[in-house]
Parts: C-alpha cells; structure tokens; sequence
C-alpha cells in the first residue's frame, strides 16, 4: 500500500491571537523563516487589541509619508473653502503636481463640485431548473421592492433599497439591488442586507413549485466590486461626482508654464491614444485617490473602480474650461 500519509502543514504562529507577545512570537517566527533582520517592524505603537477585525496575523506596520497637496478653493455641496488633501504615498512629485494644478485652478477662481447621486449594489445569482422558471423569478422578484424593503430594515437603519434590475442569464437570474447608503460606502452594510434579503426570497420560493430555486450565492460578480466595469461607469458606484474649473490663459501660461492651445492639444493626444488603446475614456487619477484612501483609511482595494475619472476640456476665451466626472468613487 502507498503510504497517504499527509506532510506536516506550515502554519503562522498564534492564529487568532492579537496581542503583543503572539506579535512578538510571529515577528520571530518570519524572521527565522526569512532569514532577514525585519527591524523596521520591531518598533510598533499601535494597540493590538484595538485592530481585531481589521487585521489577522498581525506582526507590525509599515510607516508611509504623508504630505499635505493644495490647499484647493471648493465651492461644492458641503466642502467649501481653502481645503488641503493628505496624501499617504512615496511616489516622488506627486503633491508637488497636484499642489500645482491646485494652485492654478484657485488662482483662477476655484473648482465647483456637485455629488451627483449615490449608490452601492450587489448582485445575488439564482439559479433554477430551467429558463422559464427563471423568466418567472425575474418577473416575480421586480414585485418585491417593498417587501425586501421590510427586511432590509430589520439589519441597517441607513440602507435604502432603491431598486431591483433583474439580468437574466440562461436558467440563471442576477438581481441588481441598488442601495442608497449615506455617507457611507456602504459595502459591508448592504452585503449583510442582501444575505437577509436572499433568505427572505428563498423561503419565498419554497412555496412557488413553479420558480424551484436549485441554489444562490450573494454575489454573481455583475456589481462589479473592486472592478471597473461599464455599468458603474453608466450607473454609478458609491458617490458620482463632477467638478468644474475655468483657468485663464494668463494663469496657464505663469502657473503651469503652458498655453492654452498646447494644453488642448496634449488632451486631444490623451484622447485618441486611449481610443486607440481599446481603454476606457480615463484619466490618471489612481494615484491621487489612493494617496488619499491610504492617508484617511478609505478601502484601498477600491482604488482600481474608484480610480476611474472622465476628463472633458474645451477652449474658453483665452483659456481653457475642464471638468471631472469621478462615476465610482467607492
């Protein structure tokens, strides 16, 4: 007979312990592993106890430089004034770049910002024997809104249930519930609502022989979490917002060293190199926004949907007017 026996499994030490000796133990433990010193991580001022649930296998931190980019005039629906925006990043130029652009748009007269609308979704898969009893769900679960509504109520007093789209895919069914959430993201709060909601709806079904649910999952994987997709660009996901400037030409020429016609010019490059591309219609702004996410404990896993910002800029007078649309700051 072949021995089956099973090779000793590798594991960090102390799992599920967050305290400073079982950081110590593992801190130890990686380094013999490793072979490397790790002395950054020996010094370690946070409270361990004080991140359980935030973390697993704690062993120590990592410091990131935080610089201060603007400040920036906002006329918007509740930032207004001079506001500067930390930014946690070791990108060399970066706050000096943005403290420069920032310091050309409020020379000439600030940036005007409107919150377009908010929402999170999540997108529930069920699936069922055939085609026709999910053609039957989709009709049935566009019904629901109240009814889910009730349950949603019973897990969080500030999601909104705002709508249910259902996307039917062979014998399968995805139902896009759209939240309003506050000001929160909201991603944890309406996860938790939805689970709620797909208990409700499959001890709904039980009693619909002709709607037999064979399974679900909380997420199909069409709300497009910590992905850029073009439903959130059309839709929205989290916070929609846009914002507007007009520079002079005499502000373009002694802030940022250029004219008015060279700047449309390098847009119009930006442009069709990124039709050219096959790329969505974006400009760089990755890097401001997890700058910003690190520095304030945003979820930076969110930087590649949230990082999506469509550019327009046209000629205005001797200068130039530009606006920003951020469709999925989440």
């Amino acid at each position: 007979l072949m021995d089956s026996t099973e090779p000793a499994m590798m594991r960090v030490p102390d799992r599920g312990h967050e305290n400073e000796p079982a950081r110590r133990r593992r801190l130890d433990w990686v380094r013999g592993l490793s072979g490397s010193a790790l002395k950054s991580l020996d010094r370690f001022d946070l409270d361990p106890a004080r991140l359980v649930g935030n973390i697993e296998n704690l062993v120590g931190s990592v410091a990131i430089p935080v610089g201060l980019a603007g400040p920036l005039l906002f006329d918007g629906n509740r930032a207004t004034g001079w506001i500067p925006a930390p930014f946690a990043t070791t990108e060399g130029a970066l706050v000096a770049s943005a403290t420069r652009g920032a310091h050309a748009v409020s020379c000439a007269g600030g940036v005007r910002t409107r919150v377009l609308g908010q929402q999170m979704v999540r997108s529930p898969r069920f699936d069922f024997t055939d085609i026709v009893a999910a053609s039957r769900f989709a009709t049935w679960i566009a019904e629901q809104t109240q009814d889910l509504s009730v349950q949603i109520a019973e897990v969080s007093r500030h999601a909104r249930l705002i709508g249910l789209v259902p996307l039917q895919i062979g014998r399968s069914v995805d139902v896009v519930f759209e939240y309003e959430t506050g000001d929160a993201s909201g991603q944890n709060m309406t996860t938790a609502c939805t689970w709620r909601s797909c208990l409700w709806i499959e001890e709904q079904l039980a009693r619909h022989p002709e709607m037999a649910l064979r399974s679900f999952c909380i997420e199909g994987n069409s709300a497009g979490d910590k992905k850029l997709s073009q439903r959130a660009l059309a839709n929205g996901r989290g916070m929609r917002v846009t914002a507007e400037c007009h520079v002079d030409g005499e502000t373009l020429e002694r802030v940022l060293k250029v004219t008015r016609d060279d700047m449309l010019r390098a847009y119009g490059i930006c442009v069709t190199g990124s039709a050219l591309a096959g790329g969505f219609p974006n400009v760089n702004v990755a890097n401001a926004i997890a700058a910003v996410f690190a520095a304030t404990g945003q979820d930076i896993a969110c930087v590649h949907e949230s990082g999506s910002g469509i550019l327009t800029m046209e000629p205005d007078g001797d200068g130039i007017y530009a606006s920003l649309l951020l469709p999925t700051l989440s």
